[in-house]
């Protein structure tokens, strides 16, 4: 009986293991897919800001205009990327 147990035991201790990694595998993809995302969507907010300014440097500067730029660019920064959960730490490193 006691070996039946141990058995059992050591099934379960296998069952576990698997799903652990099975757990860890997902995240690390969701992980990677969701790096992969921000980046992208830097790059993309980047580019955006770039033009912006090389369309302005060849413009007069309007300062209501420059003004409204800075407002727009303060309120993309200032989004939190994972929701609002309220959570305003901005301590993770884009690789």
């Amino acid at each position: 009986q006691n070996q039946a147990l141990e058995k059992q035991v050591r099934a379960l201790s296998d069952q576990l293991s698997a799903l652990e990694r099975d757990v860890s595998d997902r995240i690390n993809r969701n992980d990677h897919l969701l790096r992969e995302e921000i980046k992208q969507k830097n790059e993309g907010v980047q580019m955006l800001i770039e033009k912006m300014f090389a369309d302005l440097s060849n413009v007069k500067t309007d300062r209501n205009l420059l003004a409204g730029l800075f407002v727009e660019v303060a309120k993309c920064l200032n989004q939190d990327p994972v929701g609002s959960k309220g959570n305003s730490d901005r301590s993770w490193k884009v690789s």
